[in-house]
């Protein structure tokens, strides 16, 4: 079969110059000419050729197709070569008549298919090569060609490790053909592979910046959610208060709480209301995660100080229908849809998503005198005796539906689409900034509703300029209900009733508070491609917070406060030394804006306040190849991040407010090395970075009284730190990850502002934050062990906290100050798929040794929980 496809390669191609050779005369078809070897539409190239020539270029029947851009494989041709290229990449006809070129658009079709192993399994990332263009395959193993001239042609396919196939095929006009293609292992090719595609993480990495990419796919069976997943990720340390849907606080290199910003394919999700957070997304609903640590591209517009999360949710670009159901213990229960529609031959596009999650959390709770977190309830006899009991209102229910509908590659527009979204969350409140103060009937709900409309285009009014937008208007509200007269033991009886005042605290009054917030986000990045060394990039987001709240019972309206915040950025890229080098030089500016009315019948009434930032920041990443298999990376930013709402007004339950709250800025160092190889079947990864943190007002959040907690900013912070990963990969079958991460955060203002008082904590560790901690991940799987088509896999994870402070190690003997203990969990499950992975069903229990775990001071985390999953997916 190889030689037939090779045979009617050749044939092909000695017909083509059989025509060429008849339509030119021979000094034109040798005549050299110079051709500007960058991104260029074709008029324009024909341009250069007309001024180089004495042809003159008649077009007919074009459309759109003339004003493609193509990138030249050189700059030096002859007439023969240049229009052979053209032909095949462009999907034009070219013919000479005279000293006139005649160029028409051809008859063209749309190739789409699938590429599979020998198991039936996706390829992603495959590399193909039709009618002299190369394309790559998804994340699920397809791909699309479109415009390809109708006509005889062969597909040439080749991936690491399997053995290239030809293909040959009709396509005829307006036709869509669809090709799959079967690639089998190469074992005399293992020994000598040489890769000529790059694995989008390999790309992702390339860049320089100090960053992570997670396949989230592979973890799609899994009943995890996104902060799960990335929980066990390098220099990550997520701390939970409870169970699903608690408050969390997430640490990125040191910096935590809202240092780190998160996305969703871009857009801020700060811009998402209160009740849409990673910690109730599931991991169906996302292909990857992408995390940056320190220093942040200009593409995604945040004032992030300490790093961000983006997490991408595209799926492939054809249709597929990804839906979820799990149950487990706590009377959990979770489900997830992800769902696209596309018509190859309109372009129309609909995306349909959502999810839903409830939980009672009602998972024991253990008195632990060792670390002062006792459960004393009544003995009877005036006394009290330590008693392990459930939490008995914890519960916690969130929903969210999305739709998107509109048209992918027109010539107006390459994406463009309508959207809406919705969320609704109830969540009940068990205790305040500590176990030792129980709720029993505060609780929160609340519903998000956001239109949105996002556009992209490329080649936008000239060529190699790329553009994309994004607009959006979110409404949030939610209530804040503290009603009951009575307060509560932990086992649910009251331990006081008629009260004059609610469960907050006895100076606040019972309340029920109405908060409605609206925000306005609005996106824009346009990048050009100068060449193919440099690229610009500018990126334009602004956003804008308006909040309103009155207290029901009282009939008062507190002030009214609004928040704006911009974020200009341009970046300039530049490739050097054959490729060798990539370097990312980029500069960002500021704004921020906050304006409180004045509060008067208020229980804390105050004048108006109007607050205004202006910043500058600035960095660079790079990283060189010291071989195809090592690189050394740096990276550098001086980052800002603006106050958050909750961080200055509070959120109506245990977060106090702190008008007086200032941005915080940070200097931002990485340093890294990869390391990377394949053999055969196996695959070996290494990675070591240091990093380096210098915070200005720095901002963290600290425990205020038993019931609530605030955010300060603290003058000066110093962090080092460093961590690593290994992991190695064979084949399909096993995969083990290890990664250790340390960090020292320690308190630099040396004396308190304006005076010569030397603060007793300088040079101190910042208290309540993790510094060491680790994850190891292992996976075996076996496809067509319980027959054909089917895979089962094994996963086990483990994590290692080490303790640490809650207060300054100054205060005190190490005795007498409180610690949060070490913790060592382990987490597995056993995922079975059939029919390719179409039907699954996983079988998982998270803290399989049920140890008592602590993420915060007295805020005990869910025992051992067991949890069934069914998954269908279709594509």
């Amino acid at each position: 079969m190889d030689k037939i496809c090779q045979h009617l390669r050749q044939a092909y191609n000695a017909i083509f110059f059989f025509f060429l050779l008849i339509s030119f005369d021979a000094n034109a078809q040798t005549q050299q000419i110079s051709i500007a070897n960058k991104p260029a539409g074709l008029k324009e190239i024909f341009s250069q050729v007309e001024k180089q020539t004495e042809f003159t270029f008649i077009y007919t029947r074009t459309k759109g197709t003339i004003n493609q851009t193509i990138n030249l494989s050189k700059s030096n041709y002859t007439i023969t070569e240049l229009f052979h290229e053209l032909e095949m990449r462009s999907g034009i006809s070219i013919r000479m008549s005279g000293n006139h070129v005649i160029v028409k658009e051809q008859a063209s079709g749309i190739l789409k298919g699938l590429v599979k192993n020998e198991r039936g399994e996706a390829v992603p990332f495959a590399t193909l090569v039709v009618a002299g263009r190369m394309v790559q395959t998804d994340e699920k193993g397809n791909f699309l060609v479109v415009t390809l001239p109708e006509g005889h042609h062969i597909l040439t396919v080749s991936y690491m490790g399997y053995a290239t196939q030809n293909k040959a095929f009709e396509l005829k006009a307006n036709q869509t053909a669809f090709q799959e293609i079967i690639l089998l292992p190469d074992n005399k090719a293992l020994n000598e592979v040489i890769v000529k595609g790059k694995t989008e993480a390999q790309k992702f990495q390339e860049r320089g910046y100090h960053a992570n990419m997670l396949d989230a796919s592979k973890f799609n069976n899994s009943t995890r959610d996104l902060n799960q997943l990335l929980n066990a990720t390098s220099g990550i340390r997520i701390r939970e208060q409870g169970g699903l849907g608690s408050n969390f606080n997430f640490s990125l290199n040191g910096l935590s709480g809202k240092a780190v910003r998160f996305f969703i394919d871009g857009i801020p999700m700060e811009n998402y209301g209160v009740g849409m957070a990673f910690n109730n997304i599931p991991v169906n609903l996302a292909s990857k995660l992408e995390v940056y640590k320190g220093v942040v591209p200009v593409e995604l517009g945040a004032d992030a100080l300490g790093g961000a999360v983006n997490m991408v949710t595209g799926k492939g670009t054809g249709n597929y229908i990804d839906a979820s159901y799990s149950v487990g213990s706590f009377n959990t229960h979770r489900g997830a849809l992800s769902s696209q529609y596309r018509n190859d031959s309109t372009g129309f596009i609909m995306k349909l998503s959502g999810f839903y999650n409830y939980s009672d959390n009602n998972y024991m709770m253990y008195s632990n005198p060792k670390y002062d977190a006792s459960i004393l309830l009544p003995d009877g006899a005036g006394g009290f005796e330590e008693r392990n009991v459930k939490r008995f209102h914890d519960r916690y229910r969130s929903a969210m539906v999305q739709g998107e509908l509109g048209y992918v590659n027109k010539s107006w527009a390459d994406v463009f689409m309508v959207g809406f979204l919705y969320n609704n969350h109830y969540k009940q409140y068990q205790t305040g900034a500590t176990q030792d103060v129980v709720y029993g009937k505060i609780d929160r709900r609340g519903d998000y509703m956001m239109p949105s409309l996002r556009y992209k285009k490329s080649n936008l009014l000239l060529n190699g300029l790329d553009a994309s937008a994004f607009l959006s208007y979110g409404i949030d509200n939610y209530a804040v209900t503290d009603t009951s007269k009575s307060t509560f033991w932990w086992d649910g009886s009251p331990s006081s009733i008629n009260n004059n005042h609610g469960e907050f605290a006895a100076n606040i009054p019972t309340t029920i508070t109405h908060f409605r917030n609206a925000f306005l986000l609005s996106r824009l990045n346009l990048a050009y491609q100068v060449n193919d060394l440099n690229s610009i990039t500018l990126n334009y987001n602004f956003s804008n917070a308006n909040r309103k709240s009155n207290e029901e019972l009282s009939a008062k309206s507190y002030a009214e406060a609004g928040q704006s915040k911009s974020v200009l950025g341009m970046a300039w890229k530049n490739v050097a030394f054959n490729g060798r080098l990539n370097t990312t030089a980029f500069a960002k500016l500021f704004h921020f804006n906050l304006s409180i009315a004045e509060t008067i019948d208020a229980r804390n009434p105050m004048a108006a306040q109007h607050k205004n930032y202006n910043d500058f920041g600035y960095g660079l990443a790079s990283r060189y190849a010291l071989s195809e298999h090592i690189g050394i990376r740096a990276s550098y930013e001086h980052a800002y991040r603006l106050p958050e709402q909750v961080e200055v007004l509070g959120d109506g339950v245990n977060i106090i407010a702190n008008l007086n709250i200032r941005p915080e800025s940070s200097h931002n160092l990485n340093l890294g090395l990869d390391v990377s190889a394949t053999h055969e079947q196996h695959y070996y990864r290494f990675d070591l970075s240091a990093f380096y943190r210098n915070a200005t007002d720095f901002i963290y959040s600290i425990p205020s009284g038993s019931f609530s907690s605030q955010y300060l900013n603290e003058g000066k912070v110093r962090i080092l730190g460093g961590e690593a990963e290994a992991q190695y990969k064979f084949s399909d079958l096993i995969e083990l990850t290890l990664n250790a991460s340390y960090q020292r955060s320690e308190q630099t203002q040396e004396y308190i502002y304006g005076t010569q008082t030397r603060y007793a904590t300088y040079g101190n560790m910042i208290p309540n934050q993790p510094w060491l901690f680790g994850n190891l991940y292992f996976s075996l799987g076996k496809n067509d062990w319980l027959g054909k088509d089917t895979r089962i896999q094994f996963d086990w994870s483990t994590q290692y906290l080490h303790s640490f402070f809650l207060t300054w190690e100054a205060w005190g003997s190490a005795q007498s100050r409180n610690v949060i203990p070490s913790q060592l969990l382990h987490n597995a499950g056993i995922t079975y798929s059939l029919k390719q992975k179409k039907y699954n069903i996983s079988f998982e229990s998270r803290n399989l040794g049920d140890v008592l775990a602590y993420d915060n001071f007295r805020q005990q985390k869910p025992g051992r929980s067991f949890n069934l999953k069914f998954r269908y997916f279709i594509h």
